[in-house]
Protein backbone atom coordinates (compact mmCIF):
# COMPACT_ATOMS: atom_id res chain seq x y z
CA UNK A 1 0.00 0.00 0.00
CA UNK A 2 1.33 3.42 -0.97
CA UNK A 3 -0.21 6.85 -0.29
CA UNK A 4 0.93 10.22 -1.66
CA UNK A 5 0.46 13.47 0.26
CA UNK A 6 0.75 16.85 -1.48
CA UNK A 7 0.81 20.00 0.65
CA UNK A 8 1.10 23.74 0.09
CA UNK A 9 0.74 23.98 -3.67
CA UNK A 10 -0.15 27.67 -3.30
CA UNK A 11 -1.42 28.07 -6.85
CA UNK A 12 1.91 27.09 -8.43
CA UNK A 13 0.76 25.26 -11.57
CA UNK A 14 4.18 24.37 -13.08
CA UNK A 15 5.29 22.82 -9.78
CA UNK A 16 1.97 21.01 -9.40
CA UNK A 17 2.03 19.58 -12.91
CA UNK A 18 5.59 18.33 -12.48
CA UNK A 19 4.66 16.77 -9.14
CA UNK A 20 1.68 14.99 -10.67
CA UNK A 21 3.92 13.51 -13.36
CA UNK A 22 6.26 12.23 -10.65
CA UNK A 23 3.34 10.90 -8.58
CA UNK A 24 2.19 8.94 -11.63
CA UNK A 25 5.58 7.22 -11.87
CA UNK A 26 5.32 6.20 -8.20
CA UNK A 27 1.87 4.63 -8.70
CA UNK A 28 0.31 5.29 -5.27
CA UNK A 29 -2.90 3.52 -4.30
CA UNK A 30 -4.33 6.78 -2.95
CA UNK A 31 -3.42 10.46 -2.71
CA UNK A 32 -4.46 13.38 -0.51
CA UNK A 33 -4.11 17.18 -0.54
CA UNK A 34 -2.89 18.61 2.77
CA UNK A 35 -4.23 22.18 2.41
CA UNK A 36 -3.14 25.53 0.97
CA UNK A 37 -3.88 24.45 -2.57
CA UNK A 38 -4.31 28.15 -3.47
CA UNK A 39 -2.86 31.65 -2.98
CA UNK A 40 0.55 33.30 -3.44
CA UNK A 41 1.11 32.15 -7.06
CA UNK A 42 -0.82 33.24 -10.20
CA UNK A 43 -2.46 29.97 -11.28
CA UNK A 44 -5.12 29.40 -8.60
CA UNK A 45 -7.96 28.52 -11.00
CA UNK A 46 -5.78 26.20 -13.06
CA UNK A 47 -4.61 24.41 -9.89
CA UNK A 48 -8.21 24.08 -8.69
CA UNK A 49 -9.21 22.71 -12.10
CA UNK A 50 -6.70 19.90 -11.66
CA UNK A 51 -7.62 19.32 -8.02
CA UNK A 52 -11.26 18.90 -8.98
CA UNK A 53 -10.46 16.69 -11.98
CA UNK A 54 -8.31 14.40 -9.84
CA UNK A 55 -10.96 14.10 -7.14
CA UNK A 56 -8.44 13.28 -4.43
CA UNK A 57 -9.60 14.01 -0.86
CA UNK A 58 -8.44 17.40 0.40
CA UNK A 59 -8.42 19.37 3.62
CA UNK A 60 -8.47 23.11 4.22
CA UNK A 61 -5.32 25.10 4.88
CA UNK A 62 -5.14 28.53 6.45
CA UNK A 63 -5.11 30.15 2.98
CA UNK A 64 -8.39 28.48 1.98
CA UNK A 65 -9.83 29.40 5.37
CA UNK A 66 -9.06 33.11 4.95
CA UNK A 67 -9.76 33.36 1.21
CA UNK A 68 -13.17 31.82 1.86
CA UNK A 69 -14.26 34.71 4.11
CA UNK A 70 -12.69 37.74 2.42
CA UNK A 71 -15.40 40.04 1.09
CA UNK A 72 -17.92 38.47 3.48
CA UNK A 73 -19.20 39.56 6.93
CA UNK A 74 -17.31 36.61 8.43
CA UNK A 75 -13.87 38.09 7.71
CA UNK A 76 -11.82 39.05 10.75
CA UNK A 77 -8.94 41.37 11.57
CA UNK A 78 -6.19 41.63 10.41
CA UNK A 79 -7.36 40.09 7.12
CA UNK A 80 -9.91 42.89 6.77
CA UNK A 81 -6.96 45.19 6.04
CA UNK A 82 -6.51 44.72 2.33
CA UNK A 83 -3.26 46.68 2.16
CA UNK A 84 -1.67 44.17 4.52
CA UNK A 85 -2.91 41.07 2.66
CA UNK A 86 -3.30 42.17 -0.97
CA UNK A 87 -2.54 38.74 -2.45
CA UNK A 88 -5.25 37.00 -0.45
CA UNK A 89 -7.73 39.64 -1.63
CA UNK A 90 -6.50 39.30 -5.23
CA UNK A 91 -6.82 35.51 -5.06
CA UNK A 92 -10.36 35.66 -3.67
CA UNK A 93 -11.47 38.15 -6.31
CA UNK A 94 -9.90 36.18 -9.20
CA UNK A 95 -10.95 32.72 -8.06
CA UNK A 96 -13.83 31.51 -10.19
CA UNK A 97 -17.14 31.69 -8.27
CA UNK A 98 -17.69 27.93 -8.35
CA UNK A 99 -14.53 27.36 -6.33
CA UNK A 100 -15.49 29.55 -3.37
CA UNK A 101 -18.05 27.02 -2.03
CA UNK A 102 -15.49 24.27 -2.60
CA UNK A 103 -12.80 25.84 -0.41
CA UNK A 104 -15.39 26.78 2.22
CA UNK A 105 -16.59 23.18 2.49
CA UNK A 106 -13.17 21.53 2.92
CA UNK A 107 -12.71 19.79 6.29
CA UNK A 108 -10.02 21.05 8.64
CA UNK A 109 -8.72 17.52 9.26
CA UNK A 110 -9.26 13.94 8.17
CA UNK A 111 -8.93 10.44 9.62
CA UNK A 112 -7.43 7.87 7.23
CA UNK A 113 -7.96 4.21 8.01
CA UNK A 114 -6.34 1.41 6.01
CA UNK A 115 -7.14 -2.13 7.12
CA UNK A 116 -4.24 -3.67 9.00
CA UNK A 117 -2.24 -0.42 9.05
CA UNK A 118 -1.64 2.23 11.72
CA UNK A 119 -4.35 4.92 11.32
CA UNK A 120 -3.38 8.35 10.03
CA UNK A 121 -4.50 11.82 11.17
CA UNK A 122 -4.32 14.43 8.40
CA UNK A 123 -4.14 18.12 9.37
CA UNK A 124 -2.72 21.23 7.74
CA UNK A 125 -1.12 22.99 10.72
CA UNK A 126 -1.81 21.64 14.19
CA UNK A 127 -5.17 20.31 15.44
CA UNK A 128 -7.57 23.20 15.78
CA UNK A 129 -5.23 25.83 14.32
CA UNK A 130 -4.08 25.86 10.67
CA UNK A 131 -2.04 29.03 11.24
CA UNK A 132 0.76 27.34 13.21
CA UNK A 133 2.77 24.23 12.49
CA UNK A 134 5.06 21.52 13.81
CA UNK A 135 8.48 23.18 13.59
CA UNK A 136 11.57 21.27 14.73
CA UNK A 137 12.22 23.87 17.45
CA UNK A 138 8.81 23.32 19.07
CA UNK A 139 9.25 21.48 22.35
CA UNK A 140 7.99 17.95 22.91
CA UNK A 141 5.80 19.33 25.69
CA UNK A 142 4.01 21.71 23.32
CA UNK A 143 3.60 18.96 20.72
CA UNK A 144 1.96 16.79 23.38
CA UNK A 145 -0.44 19.63 24.16
CA UNK A 146 -1.42 19.97 20.50
CA UNK A 147 -1.91 16.22 20.06
CA UNK A 148 -3.80 15.54 23.30
CA UNK A 149 -6.95 14.44 21.49
CA UNK A 150 -5.22 12.69 18.56
CA UNK A 151 -5.35 8.92 18.89
CA UNK A 152 -3.75 8.09 15.55
CA UNK A 153 0.01 7.30 15.77
CA UNK A 154 0.75 8.88 12.37
CA UNK A 155 0.20 12.62 11.88
CA UNK A 156 0.59 14.02 8.35
CA UNK A 157 0.78 17.80 8.16
CA UNK A 158 1.93 20.77 6.09
CA UNK A 159 1.98 24.56 6.63
CA UNK A 160 5.67 25.00 7.49
CA UNK A 161 6.82 24.28 3.90
CA UNK A 162 9.61 22.13 5.33
CA UNK A 163 9.80 18.31 5.24
CA UNK A 164 9.82 16.75 8.70
CA UNK A 165 9.92 13.28 10.22
CA UNK A 166 9.73 13.54 14.00
CA UNK A 167 8.76 11.19 16.81
CA UNK A 168 7.21 12.38 20.07
CA UNK A 169 6.08 9.61 22.41
CA UNK A 170 3.84 7.30 20.35
CA UNK A 171 3.28 9.85 17.56
CA UNK A 172 5.21 10.06 14.34
CA UNK A 173 4.78 13.52 12.78
CA UNK A 174 5.49 13.75 9.04
CA UNK A 175 5.43 17.03 7.14
CA UNK A 176 5.05 16.58 3.41
CA UNK A 177 7.02 19.71 2.51
CA UNK A 178 5.69 22.16 -0.06
CA UNK A 179 4.88 21.53 -3.70
CA UNK A 180 4.71 25.20 -4.66
CA UNK A 181 6.82 27.27 -2.25
CA UNK A 182 9.42 25.26 -0.31
CA UNK A 183 11.14 27.02 2.59
CA UNK A 184 14.07 24.62 3.06
CA UNK A 185 16.45 26.14 0.51
CA UNK A 186 15.49 23.62 -2.19
CA UNK A 187 13.39 25.25 -4.94
CA UNK A 188 12.21 21.91 -6.34
CA UNK A 189 8.61 20.79 -5.75
CA UNK A 190 8.39 18.49 -2.73
CA UNK A 191 5.91 15.92 -1.43
CA UNK A 192 5.91 12.67 0.54
CA UNK A 193 4.96 9.04 -0.03
CA UNK A 194 3.97 6.63 2.71
CA UNK A 195 4.63 2.94 2.09
CA UNK A 196 3.14 0.23 4.27
CA UNK A 197 5.96 -2.11 5.31
CA UNK A 198 6.48 -5.03 7.67
CA UNK A 199 8.15 -3.59 10.76
CA UNK A 200 9.49 -5.32 13.89
CA UNK A 201 6.17 -4.65 15.65
CA UNK A 202 3.90 -5.35 12.69
CA UNK A 203 2.73 -3.18 9.82
CA UNK A 204 4.23 0.32 9.76
CA UNK A 205 4.24 3.39 7.52
CA UNK A 206 7.58 4.42 6.04
CA UNK A 207 7.90 7.92 4.50
CA UNK A 208 9.84 8.71 1.33
CA UNK A 209 10.40 12.40 0.64
CA UNK A 210 10.35 13.33 -3.04
CA UNK A 211 11.92 16.34 -4.76
CA UNK A 212 10.82 17.19 -8.30
CA UNK A 213 12.66 19.56 -10.61
CA UNK A 214 10.54 21.82 -12.82
CA UNK A 215 10.91 24.86 -15.06
CA UNK A 216 10.86 28.04 -12.96
CA UNK A 217 11.56 30.34 -15.90
CA UNK A 218 7.95 31.16 -16.77
CA UNK A 219 7.05 32.24 -13.25
CA UNK A 220 8.36 35.85 -13.20
CA UNK A 221 6.45 36.73 -16.37
CA UNK A 222 3.31 35.00 -15.13
CA UNK A 223 3.38 37.02 -11.91
CA UNK A 224 3.45 40.19 -13.97
CA UNK A 225 1.04 39.40 -16.82
CA UNK A 226 -1.57 38.01 -14.40
CA UNK A 227 -1.68 41.29 -12.49
CA UNK A 228 -0.49 39.61 -9.31
CA UNK A 229 2.67 41.70 -9.03
CA UNK A 230 0.76 44.93 -9.51
CA UNK A 231 -1.90 43.95 -6.98
CA UNK A 232 0.40 42.27 -4.48
CA UNK A 233 3.25 44.76 -4.55
CA UNK A 234 6.13 43.85 -2.22
CA UNK A 235 4.41 40.67 -0.98
CA UNK A 236 4.18 39.35 -4.54
CA UNK A 237 7.87 40.11 -5.06
CA UNK A 238 8.75 38.18 -1.90
CA UNK A 239 6.61 35.22 -2.93
CA UNK A 240 8.27 35.14 -6.33
CA UNK A 241 11.68 35.30 -4.68
CA UNK A 242 10.69 32.34 -2.48
CA UNK A 243 9.44 30.37 -5.49
CA UNK A 244 12.69 30.92 -7.37
CA UNK A 245 15.07 30.17 -4.48
CA UNK A 246 13.29 27.89 -2.02
CA UNK A 247 14.17 30.30 0.79
CA UNK A 248 11.49 31.57 3.23
CA UNK A 249 11.45 35.24 2.27
CA UNK A 250 7.69 35.63 2.72
CA UNK A 251 7.57 33.85 6.06
CA UNK A 252 10.60 35.65 7.44
CA UNK A 253 9.17 39.03 6.40
CA UNK A 254 5.93 38.16 8.20
CA UNK A 255 7.84 37.34 11.40
CA UNK A 256 9.78 40.62 11.09
CA UNK A 257 6.57 42.58 10.53
CA UNK A 258 5.04 41.23 13.76
CA UNK A 259 7.86 42.94 15.67
CA UNK A 260 7.26 46.33 14.01
CA UNK A 261 4.84 49.10 15.01
CA UNK A 262 1.38 48.62 13.54
CA UNK A 263 1.71 51.71 11.32
CA UNK A 264 4.63 50.05 9.49
CA UNK A 265 2.03 48.18 7.43
CA UNK A 266 0.65 51.47 6.08
CA UNK A 267 3.50 51.61 3.53
CA UNK A 268 4.46 48.08 2.56
CA UNK A 269 7.09 49.12 0.02
CA UNK A 270 8.89 51.11 2.71
CA UNK A 271 8.44 48.19 5.10
CA UNK A 272 10.02 45.85 2.55
CA UNK A 273 12.97 48.24 2.06
CA UNK A 274 13.54 48.37 5.83
CA UNK A 275 13.27 44.59 6.09
CA UNK A 276 15.80 43.98 3.31
CA UNK A 277 18.21 46.44 4.94
CA UNK A 278 17.71 44.64 8.24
Amino acid sequence: MRIAFLADIHGNLPAFEATLRDVETQAPDAAFFVGDQINRCPWNNEVMDLVMDLGWPAIQGNHELVAAVINTPDNWWPFTERHRFPILWWTQEHLRPEYLPVIRSLPESMHIVVEGAPPIFLVHGVPGNPHIGFYPAVSDEEVRTWLTDVTEPIVICGHTHRPLDRRVDDWRIINAGSVGLPYNGDARAQYVLLDLINGPDGQAWQPSFRQVAYDHSISPQAYRTSGLCEAGGPMAELNLRTLMTGDPWTSDFGVWMRRQPRETADDMWRALESYLQH
